[in-house]
């Protein structure tokens, strides 16, 4: 019992315990000439010292459940201290450099300009043979003006496409992917830039960037959605690179929210081809429990058990193998009865027209592609600014 309701108890049980004294009294002294107000003053001082019982056991429950929300006061407080000192964690490891940025961003600037020359050279060759052909005077061939070296400005940007779940055409997941924009506002998109640096061997460090990137942006989604995932693609090369793949690993171990939010997606026809120590990457990031996807499956020689164990929750077809147009097949519809079982999700990508989108939602939970959204651009202080700097707003423009 609280100090503060001390006296108001003592008041209400010493007053019938007087009351009580007063009426034996009146009986010993005047006897049975005053006993019908001793026994007022008696039944009186009874209801009274009940009242004050009752009231007493109501407030033992009141202050035990004012104690046990100052316990979960208490423990919430706790909890909250702990996040905020993880976060400052996370932000302070997200202000220190990527190692080895300076260095990708410098190749894939060179790769760019690799790829420009050839292309200028081409259109020379090209132009030579027209010339030929029309049995002119082949004049002296114009020098390529080979491009400007790139500047500080050259930028790897982060976009983000929705992943849009088909029963209620509302946005559930996002779809990341990079841009290299040189100063000229000419960019270099994500499948012709992962193909120049899986050419060059760059691709792991791209893939550990995006990587950085997402996890940075996911964090601010899942503010508004702790259900949120960004599906971030990877390269087979990744896997097999150990510096790399430590990184990614230990982005996944120093916050436990990204092992479930960030979905790695390969090519299914990658996890074939990989060697020995891609295979010993995919093991450690199953051992965590870190979420996978395959794209580009197609249903022959899909083991859906194993790749359950493994960790895949997400099988992105393309649009024409859910249907050719005719209608899903018996093979897909026992497949489909399979993948649910397994609560593995079943995703279209790509899809482009009503038509695929409409089948795709006979098949499949989630759908992506140029029908529902193109792939936008996250402004630079939610994307670049997560890797380099702590960012300070959370939004997607």
């Amino acid at each position: 019992m609280s100090r503060q309701m001390m006296p108001v108890m003592l008041g209400l049980t010493i007053l019938p315990i007087g009351a009580i004294v007063i009426a034996a009294y009146l009986l010993v002294v005047f006897g049975l000439n005053a006993a019908a107000i001793a026994a007022a003053i008696l039944l009186l001082s009874i209801g009274v010292m009940a009242v004050a019982g009752a009231l007493l056991s109501k407030i033992s429950d009141i202050e035990d459940w004012m104690f046990a929300q100052d316990e979960v006061l208490r423990d919430l407080t706790a909890r909250a201290d702990r996040a905020t000192a993880r976060l400052s964690v996370v932000e302070r490891k997200a202000a220190q450099p990527v190692p080895g940025l300076d260095k990708l961003a410098a190749d894939l600037a060179a790769l760019r300009i690799d790829l420009q020359r050839g292309l200028a050279r081409q259109a020379e060759i090209e132009a030579q043979a027209a010339q030929a052909a029309l049995a002119a005077p082949a004049p002296e061939p114009a020098r390529a003006t080979p491009p400007a070296e790139p500047s500080g400005s050259d930028q790897l940007d982060l976009y983000l496409q929705p992943v849009v779940e088909l029963s209620i055409g509302s946005t559930a997941h996002y779809r990341a992917s990079l841009s290299l924009t040189n100063a000229r506002g000419e960019s270099v998109e994500h499948a012709e830039l992962v193909s120049q640096a899986d050419r060059g061997g760059m691709r792991p460090a791209l893939d550990a960037y995006l990587v950085r990137l997402s996890a940075g942006v996911l964090r601010r989604l899942q503010i508004k959605n702790p259900g949120q995932r960004i599906f971030v693609p990877m390269g087979k090369a990744t896997l097999a690179a150990h510096a790399e793949a430590d990184d990614i690993l230990s982005l996944l171990l120093s916050d436990p929210d990204l092992t479930s939010g960030l979905v790695f997606e390969f090519g299914q026809q990658d996890l074939g081809s990989l060697t020995a120590a891609g295979v010993e990457t995919l093991a450690r990031l199953g051992r965590v429990g870190a979420t996978l996807a395959l794209r580009d499956v197609y249903l022959g020689g899909l083991d859906l058990v194993s790749l359950r164990q493994l960790g895949v929750r997400f099988l992105d077809f393309p649009p024409h193998a859910v249907d050719a147009g005719s209608g899903p097949s018996d093979a897909w519809r026992d497949f489909e009865h399979r993948a649910h079982a397994l609560q593995v999700q079943i995703v279209v990508g790509d899809i482009k027209t009503p038509q695929q989108a409409s089948a795709a939602s006979k098949c499949a939970r989630f759908g992506h592609g140029p029908f529902f959204a193109p792939p936008r651009k996250v402004r630079r202080d939610v994307g670049l600014a997560a890797a380099a700097a702590p960012a300070r707003r959370a939004s997607v423009a």
